[in-house]
């Protein structure tokens, strides 16, 4: 017998000799399940128009570096409130996920301020911020926060220190506040109520067309980097220091919570890792920017910076802290975050009190 003879014989009588069990079990054994490789898109919302040069930008390399890092499989397809209709975000539920401030929401609950940024010299800096979020129990009261409004946040920029308030109407002394209409929103709009002045809610897309047509008096939008990004520097002549928000605005990315239980373990760590990512990689444009920048404006646009009135200066901190401290009591969750937020910073007062020598904040 040849051996093709041979393998065909001995095939046939070992489908004869099978017991009629294994044959059944092998036929009924299940198939593998197909892997899925297709790409999920998520509709990625931003609060920016997409010429907001510095927002935006974040916005757009955030998209890039998720796509890059899970190799395609998770990607975030940019919608700009600027270019609908009826802008979408996750609070509404016609967006996945969403990038922003906080404070653009501030009327859904007044404590998400302690996580963009509490006015004046009331907030933590932005590295500060970062560390009570990440070693000070902050992302948690934030978790637990967000929680009710139906989204997953995390810190995924910053706008840098609110380092100019942008107006074309000389502030003199505290009575030029008066009636001044100040782009502001969250606790800065109360401050602003506070010194006298009227604030205007306008988004961050509309600001230099505000000043343009007179809706808005002054306006601030974090450092010179991102104001400058935003069209403030060809709209606004006059820049007075320090802002309402010397603290700054953090940047949020907004993951609605139904999208987030539906991703494995492997993609949050991603969309997490590349959120901090972000949030370093901008404080680090703020910083080297800034200085450089404010000179540019002063020798080429013609910039006059200036100090707010002594009167204002003087009266700003009392202010705020009283804005922060009526902050406190709208709950009993927004109490317990005032207390782990307060007694953050004061324990990054005392250790900068004692260490004249640390590097310095941002």
């Amino acid at each position: 017998m040849d051996r093709r003879g041979f393998l065909k014989s001995t095939s046939v009588a070992a489908a004869l000799v099978a017991t009629p069990g294994a044959t059944a079990a092998a036929a009924a054994k299940p198939a593998a399940p197909a892997v899925n490789t297709a790409p999920r898109h998520l509709r990625f919302a931003m609060d920016w128009a997409p010429g907001v040069a510095g927002p935006a930008d974040m916005a757009h390399r955030l998209a890039l570096r998720v796509r890059e890092a899970t190799a395609g499989r998770l990607q975030l397809t940019l919608d700009s409130a600027a270019e609908l209709a009826k802008p979408c975000s996750v609070l509404a539920g016609d967006a996945d996920c969403q990038h922003g401030c906080e404070t653009e929401h501030i009327s859904t609950h007044p404590a998400l301020a302690y996580f963009t940024g509490l006015p004046s010299s009331s907030g933590l800096s932005a590295e500060d911020l970062e560390t009570w979020l990440s070693h000070g129990g902050g992302q948690e009261l934030w978790d637990e926060l967000a929680a009710g409004f139906g989204y997953k946040p995390f810190l995924a920029g910053h706008l840098g220190t609110a380092s100019l308030l942008w107006t074309n109407r000389p502030l003199n002394h505290r009575d030029d506040f008066r009636d001044l209409r100040i782009a502001s929103s969250g606790p800065a709009a109360d401050v602003a109520r506070a010194l006298g002045a009227t604030p205007v809610a306008v988004p961050a897309h509309e600001l230099p067309q505000a000043l343009q047509m007179g809706l808005a008096d002054a306006v601030e939008f974090g450092a010179t980097l991102n104001a400058m990004g935003a069209g403030l520097a060809q709209t606004a002549k006059l820049g007075y220091a320090p802002g309402l928000s010397d603290s700054g605005m953090a940047v949020v990315l907004r993951i609605r919570l139904d999208v987030w239980d539906g991703l494995s373990s492997a993609d949050r760590a991603v969309l997490a890792t590349c959120a901090s990512e972000a949030f370093r990689t901008c404080l680090s444009e703020t910083r080297l920017s800034n200085a450089v920048l404010l000179k540019t404006l002063q020798s080429r646009h013609g910039l006059k910076p200036a100090s707010l009135p002594e009167d204002v200066a003087a009266a700003l901190p009392h202010v705020s802290e009283a804005v922060v401290a009526d902050l406190s009591t709208y709950d009993e969750l927004s109490q317990r975050i005032n207390a782990s937020y307060m007694g953050f910073r004061r324990r990054r007062l005392e250790e900068q009190r004692t260490a004249p020598n640390a590097l310095p904040t941002v």
